[in-house]
């Protein structure tokens, strides 16, 4: 990606990008601009180990005057899936102790999973409360969610 391309409307997009020499997944998060950079946060899929530490985000930059960065590496994956952001009223480890507490009727063992295994959709935790959900329809997960964990908001993503 050039670094003129990146703007608010990437934000919750699917990409991969360059992570310790491997090519990963996952969702972009944030971006950051200033004079001399641009800087785009994507949260992994899965949580990558270099060394002694996990790893579950990473920065790609670029310097404006000549490109030079991660940058370049990073693309987005696919621009059919819909990304929304969900805020929820109990914390997300409160929300997986429920799924462990009644298995025999989710069949998963947290949301995360549960939402991973719903079509293409992905769940990307962003806080304690909230997580970015990409999916070619985000409709049906909007739909579940709100009948099945405790909702403060859902905000689609451009």
């Amino acid at each position: 990606m050039k670094p003129t391309e990146v703007n608010n409307t990437i934000i919750g997009k699917r990409c991969k990008c360059i992570f310790t020499g491997m090519m990963v997944t996952g969702v972009i998060e944030e971006i950051t601009k200033d004079q001399h950079a641009v800087q785009v946060k994507v949260r992994f899929d899965v949580s990558h180990r270099w060394g002694d530490e996990f790893y579950e985000y990473n920065w790609s930059f670029a310097r404006l005057s000549d490109g030079f960065g991660s940058l370049h590496h990073l693309e987005i994956i696919d621009d059919k899936y819909q990304a929304v952001q969900v805020i929820f009223l109990k914390t997300i480890q409160e929300i997986n102790r429920d799924f462990v507490r009644d298995y025999a009727k989710w069949q998963r063992v947290n949301l995360k999973e549960w939402i991973d295994n719903y079509k293409s959709s992905r769940f990307t935790q962003v806080s304690e409360c909230s997580a970015i959900i990409t999916s070619e329809d985000t409709d049906h997960l909007k739909e579940w969610l709100k009948k099945n964990s405790p909702i403060k908001s859902i905000e689609e993503l451009i």
